[in-house]
């Protein structure tokens, strides 16, 4: 067995604002960095690899956590939502990271602390935020722990944009491919597509309203003190910021409900033209097949009430003559009502015969684009003859 020690996998990283500069250092364990937040004003402190129970039994004391905050962190329900207990705020997101992963962060934010928790190592998408740390940033050397948090936050929700823009893509093309033919392989993809968006929704709908519920709560606290109101403006940005991606997850899974809908109608559609189809060429066999089936019984002999087209020369080109009268009747008359053939090409043959004949035709269809129907004053102008004069005028 190989003596791993669980320490090689585990990262503990804080970052540390003496005022004048960012101080990043790495610890072994999280007790180690607890014990240097003293040098500090603030600090943020990134744990990864280590289970939340873990480090609330480490930071129960130093950051002066609750009974019931650590309970909720040890014991509660995983999901993405935010969590008020006066100085400490708790705040549970799911980051999906840029290799298809996702994994809930815990954020734990007081006026002087920072933590945030990852039980699962491999990176994340924390790396920006650290190179401009590291990179000593006069925006953020000035900074306190609601905008680090602030910017954490966007950054996990900014995680969620690659993912949403190919959803998007890949809903489109289903659009155009159903358009142009439906096949039902495309409806197991698309269904798959909204499984994965309702997933997403998931992560966002919960975190969405907690937030806007614990920034009620803060507000009518009436606290008046400069820490309160800048964590409750992160909240509200932040809160700002899931509302803006849950808007397009619910659209995007209104599309994808759009795409099942017309699936089904573009296969209603195909089955009707189908039967149609088959419907005219069963009328049109019809008559014929009467006509040979009178023909055919071979009456013959003598009589008042005998066929007298048996005997006659001319009998059977007549009866292929009836026959084809039948069918091209048929066919006509299914033209006409437009059961057959394209009703639209026969539209627009029958405008240009109207404009032909009908003066004025031509000049009334182009006083009526879109344009003029949505836009007044070009329309009044173009009626009474003024919008003319107006550009004389111009032009002198």
């Amino acid at each position: 067995m190989s003596d791993t020690n669980p320490h090689d996998w585990q990262r503990v990283e804080l970052f540390g604002w003496t005022g004048s500069a960012i101080v990043n250092r790495r610890f072994e364990s999280i007790h180690e960095a607890t014990e240097s937040l003293r040098e500090f004003q603030f600090a943020w402190i990134d744990i990864e690899g280590v289970s939340s129970a873990e480090c609330v039994s480490e930071l129960e004391v130093a950051m002066s956590i609750p009974p019931l905050a650590s309970d909720t962190l040890i014991d509660g329900v995983r999901r993405p939502g935010a969590d008020d207990f006066d100085d400490l705020t708790i705040v549970t997101m799911r980051c999906h990271l840029p290799s298809g992963v996702s994994e809930f962060i815990d954020f734990l934010l007081t006026s002087k602390v920072l933590v945030t928790i990852q039980e699962k190592i491999g990176g994340d998408v924390f790396d920006s935020i650290r190179e401009r740390l590291r990179a000593q940033s006069r925006h953020l050397l000035r900074a306190d722990a609601n905008m680090i948090f602030l910017l954490l936050a966007r950054t996990v929700c900014d995680g969620y944009k690659p993912v949403l823009s190919a959803y998007s893509e890949s809903l489109e093309k289903f659009e155009r491919a159903l358009v142009r033919r439906p096949d039902s392989s495309m409806l197991d993809r698309i269904h798959q597509h909204r499984r994965q968006l309702l997933f997403l929704r998931q992560g966002l709908a919960p975190l969405h309203a907690a937030l806007g519920s614990m920034h009620n709560a803060l507000g009518s606290r009436g606290h008046h003190a400069k820490d309160a109101w800048n964590r409750m403006a992160a909240l509200r940005e932040v809160q700002d910021e899931v509302g803006a991606l849950l808007d397009v997850v619910e659209f995007q899974t209104d599309s994808a409900q759009h795409l099942l809908d017309l699936y089904l109608n573009a296969a209603g559609m195909r089955l009707n033209e189908i039967v149609r189809v088959l419907t005219i060429i069963s009328v049109i066999f019809m008559p014929l097949t009467l006509i040979a089936g009178i023909y055919g019984m071979n009456f013959g002999g003598e009589g008042p009430f005998q066929m007298p087209e048996l005997r006659w020369q001319y009998g059977y080109p007549f009866a292929l003559g009836l026959m084809a009268t039948c069918a091209s009747g048929l066919l006509y008359f299914f033209w006409q009502r437009g059961w057959i053939g394209d009703p639209l090409a026969r539209k627009k043959v029958n405008q240009s015969v109207a404009e032909r004949f009908v003066p004025g035709a031509a000049e009334i269809g182009s006083t009526w684009p879109m344009s003029l129907i949505l836009s007044r004053r070009r329309s009044k102008g173009s009626r009474d003859g003024r919008g003319a004069k107006s550009r004389d005028k111009i032009t002198e």
